[in-house]
């Protein structure tokens, strides 16, 4: 008979399902300095035809676009709606091509930990569909030339479970290639690095070296002790040695190699709660509707966890 998967239950279940609610709350992305910003901007001449509007407001109007998955211009139309609903009808919002032009390259920055502490990080990628069609379809037809996909990149604190780096690229970027730019995100000294096997290359344990963290990385199933005396090397001669010595399923749990899976537990909630495509069309405007996914899941994240226990 097959293995019975784990149940899990949350032990918190009130105060997790008050955090569910709190997710859909206007209350949450509506702040009063982003009042004070849009009162400042209502009250300017327009340049060039329209409003100078600051940064700040148009990631909001962006990223209430992203939480309640509206097209440009219905957003647009919802934010005047609540203004309207408010008294506020005097408040300018951006049109929905000034939304679409500004996102492209759109300086947007995850949250993080302090400086002064390491960081113990999980890495791994998936696929976000751009357009094509959709499951059934392939299923039924075959796949046609016309399906896209982009990677998202992601770094996950394992501490407090936050996304602290996100990298869009091409469906042919291999995930050993990508760790450069994740870790140039990471701002806080470097502690333990957790990847899947996909991250066993000399460039990847390289750049993790450099930034002087701790490699938890599984060799292939056919690794040799490498006679190069590279330094980034050790710890990859040092964790073949051990699982001959205790096997693999003993190593991975001396490593805590199971601490990775909290990356794979980022991407189903980045599917579930954001989405499993993106809607822009142009490359940096999806940059910037990815990191911005992930800035909300940030939020949601520091709303309320469940606390769950195996049953």
């Amino acid at each position: 008979m097959p293995a019975c998967k784990d149940i899990y239950k949350p032990r918190n279940w009130k105060a997790y399902n008050a955090s569910l609610c709190m997710r859909g709350s206007l209350t949450l992305w509506l702040s009063a300095g982003v009042y004070r910003d849009w009162c400042d901007i209502s009250k300017q001449d327009k340049v060039v035809g329209e409003k100078h509007y600051s940064d700040l407001i148009i990631e909001l109007c962006l990223t209430i676009r992203q939480v309640y998955r509206l097209p440009l211009r219905q957003c647009t139309g919802f934010l005047k709606s609540i203004f309207s609903l408010m008294g506020l009808s005097d408040l300018a919002v951006p049109n929905y091509s000034t939304l679409s032009r500004r996102a492209s390259g759109l300086d947007l920055k995850l949250s993080g930990r302090p400086l002064d502490q390491k960081m113990n990080i999980a890495v791994d990628s998936t696929g976000l569909k751009v357009y094509g069609e959709g499951e059934w379809k392939v299923r039924k037809h075959g796949i046609t030339k016309r399906r896209t996909w982009r990677k998202l990149h992601l770094g996950i604190d394992l501490k407090s479970q936050q996304i602290v780096a996100c990298v869009l690229t091409d469906n042919s970027v291999d995930d050993a290639e990508a760790v450069s730019a994740v870790l140039a995100q990471v701002t806080a000294p470097l502690g333990k690095f957790y990847g899947d096997g996909a991250y066993d290359k000399k460039k990847c344990r390289r750049a993790i070296y450099k930034r002087g963290g701790d490699i938890i990385i599984p060799p292939a199933k056919n690794a040799v002790i490498s006679k190069e005396k590279h330094p980034e090397l050790i710890s990859r001669n040092q964790a073949i040695e051990r699982i001959e010595q205790i096997g693999r399923r003993a190593w991975k749990l001396e490593a805590g190699y199971h601490k990775r899976s909290l990356s794979e537990v980022a991407m189903h909630r980045y599917k579930g709660s954001i989405s499993s495509g993106l809607n822009a069309r142009k490359f940096e405007n999806q940059v910037t509707e990815a990191k911005l996914g992930c800035h909300i899941l940030n939020i949601f994240n520091r709303c309320g966890m469940p606390n769950s226990v195996k049953i």
